[in-house]
């Protein structure tokens, strides 16, 4: 698993454990990122444009533009979330600029994509961040783990810590009416460090 901090051009800053008691439930990793006990033929791949293979912490200034890139060997619905230095999360995908958040099997989608409106742009505070990619077979309800205000672009995440995160993000991928949903859904993490 690997390791990921972000602010958009635009100046928009980006960006448990419940189950059926049959059913291993989604584990919190040492760093407070949710995932999947269950072993799964879905996989997904997440890097940043400084590190192709996502397995080192690259450092960026204030200001430089970043892009990550996800990669599913199914079709699956793709959400990304920025977790800042100080724990707070950024809501990256879905949201009101992009297109679609749905990737196709194989395929590589860079974030943000060419043709969307905007580009991220690195922001404080300095220190290491992590994207936090989850991919599902079938598309999530984010309803009570972020909203959008009134004309923004990007949802505000409710839980302020990576734990509440990971607690928030395990009731979301394991709902309750779906028969086995620990199969649908898997995750990967990436880290970057906002430097001088």
């Amino acid at each position: 698993m690997k390791k990921p901090a972000l602010l958009i051009a635009l100046t928009v800053s980006l960006l448990g454990t419940l189950g059926a008691p049959a059913f291993a439930a989604p584990k919190l990793s040492a760093q407070s990122i949710i995932v999947n006990p269950v072993p799964t033929s879905l996989s997904v791949n997440l890097s940043v444009d400084r590190d192709p293979s996502g397995n080192l912490t690259p450092v960026y200034r204030v200001g430089d533009a970043i892009r990550i890139r996800a990669t599913v060997n199914e079709d699956a619905y793709v959400y990304l979330f920025n977790i800042n230095p100080d724990g707070t999360t950024d809501q990256i995908l879905p949201n009101h600029l992009s297109g679609t958040h749905f990737v196709r099997a194989g395929q590589t989608r860079t974030f943000p994509a060419p043709g969307d409106h905007f580009v991220f742009n690195v922001s404080g505070p300095r220190g290491v961040n992590k994207v936090l990619v989850i991919a599902s077979r079938t598309p999530l309800n984010l309803d009570e783990l972020s909203s959008y205000r009134a004309g923004e672009a990007f949802a505000t995440v409710q839980p302020q810590t990576q734990g509440g995160l990971a607690q928030a993000l395990s009731i979301v991928v394991n709902p309750v009416e779906q028969p086995i949903p620990q199969q649908n859904w898997t995750s990967d993490t990436v880290r970057y460090s906002v430097g001088r």
